[in-house]
């Protein structure tokens, strides 16, 4: 079977049946237009002796498009006997064995148009660059130089599947420079005040496994007149943030088939370590409300039957067609003992709007002010508090705020250094409004 090289009509050629859908007003082919246009057609299409097209449907509409008359074709000579298979043969070659540029290759490739182009022009500009290679918005282009310039630097972004994964790890790595430089200012600063704060949150948030620490404490350890528990849901968080974009990578949860002992732990190690009149706030996923309800009156909390309720206003499904938009998180009312509400007659619905995800430090982040109210309806300011799964710390935050103390564990040692900048945050807005 012989090839040859040669300039065709356009109008000569012939498309037949395509397996390989095409729009000529397509985005992509108007883009291919304006490529032909500026630079003509870069890879022959192919076509059998009698110009029936055989690969290339989207070069051809391009090139129509561009106002082209002719273009480059390789022309395949078929056995009458093998031109069916054959004609297919090479459709598949051209749309399923090609490969396309890795994310990597593309983005070092932007970056070195983009450099040559400034070196003849010292006016060219990343919007120049994005309608050179076609793209509709100079942002698309910026990523690339921002991903280009970070490889130079760490080689193992390449690693990632797609674009998008490595811009996420780029932004977690510069996030945790700026926390480390931030963290080391806090170290050394000449605030008192601040200082004496800092050491104290340090010491609050302690790095380790909530059940063991708690087993070692004896009976009615600290005085505790508030425990706010938000354990683990014993649901697949990270699938389900992933679904939603927010990709927690380092969450601990914990094995369903491990789930209903491991709330019998906590439920016990609180009851124990509570003082003799303590409220606790028990968050809980509505899949497991029958287990956590068991083991807390197994462990002999008093538990009232109707849960509390935070209302976000606003919420996310993974199902839209199916579910509504959950936009609630419930949580049991528990106290030992005979303890009196601060705030006699509160309802039990507290609407508070969630942490937007862009200023979340921890995937289960809650809002301080929504914690602040918790306490401030069950025992008040000057209590003491025990928070066995820390996670963000916003429940360390609000009971500084609140004038309280106490203490809590997190497995994880990632969050610390960014809850403590948040307290000093939190700290500088109180003296702020002191001063005012």
């Amino acid at each position: 079977m012989d090839n040859t090289l040669l300039f065709i009509p356009l109008d000569n050629i012939t498309i037949g049946d395509r397996y390989r859908n095409i729009l000529p007003t397509s985005p992509d082919i108007l883009d291919l237009a304006d490529s032909i246009r500026d630079k003509g057609v870069l890879q022959p299409i192919t076509v059998n002796q009698d110009y029936q097209l055989l690969a290339g449907g989207r070069r051809v509409a391009a090139a129509r498009l561009a106002g082209l008359t002719q273009i480059p074709a390789m022309v395949r000579y078929q056995d009458n006997t093998d031109a069916p298979v054959d004609s297919r043969e090479v459709e598949l070659i051209e749309n399923v064995f090609r490969k396309d540029f890795a994310w990597d290759e593309q983005a070092k490739l932007i970056a070195e148009i983009d450099r040559l182009c400034k070196s003849k022009n010292q006016d060219w500009s990343l919007r120049k660059t994005a309608k050179l290679l076609g793209h509709s918005h100079p942002m698309n282009v910026s990523r690339s130089l921002q991903l280009a310039d970070a490889l130079e630097d760490m080689p193992e972004l390449a690693k990632c599947a797609t674009q998008d994964d490595a811009l996420k790890t780029l932004k977690k790595f510069e996030e945790a420079v700026v926390t480390a430089e931030l963290r080391r200012r806090q170290e050394v600063t000449k605030d008192t005040g601040l200082k004496n704060v800092l050491e104290l949150a340090k010491s609050n948030y302690k790095i380790g496994d909530a059940l063991e620490e708690m087993k070692a404490l004896p009976n009615g350890a600290g005085n505790i007149h508030f425990i706010e528990v938000d354990p683990p849901y014993g649901i697949d968080l990270p699938e389900q943030k992933n679904r939603t974009g927010e990709r927690p990578t380092t969450y601990k949860e914990v094995p369903r088939t491990e789930y209903a002992d491991f709330l019998q732990t906590v439920a016990e190690q609180t009851y124990r370590l509570a003082s003799s009149n303590c409220w606790m706030v028990f968050w809980f996923g509505p899949t497991h409300h029958t287990i956590v309800l068991q083991a807390l009156r197994e462990a002999k909390w008093e538990v009232d039957d109707i849960p509390g309720i935070w209302a976000k206003g606003h919420g996310q499904t993974l199902s839209p067609e199916t579910y509504l938009a959950r936009a609630y998180e419930p949580f049991f009312i528990c106290r030992k003992g005979r303890p009196a509400l601060n705030k006699r007659g509160r309802p039990n619905v507290f609407i508070f709007e969630p942490v937007a995800p862009s200023r979340k430090y921890h995937p289960t982040e809650r809002p301080v002010a929504l914690i602040e109210e918790l306490i401030d309806t069950f025992v008040g300011i000057n209590s003491h508090v025990l928070v066995p799964f820390l996670g963000s710390g916003a429940t360390l935050r609000a009971m500084y705020n609140m004038g309280c103390t106490g203490w809590g564990y997190d497995l994880n040692p990632e969050y610390k250094d960014k809850f403590l900048l948040a307290v000093q945050e939190d700290t500088e807005k109180l003296n702020k409004t002191e001063d005012e």
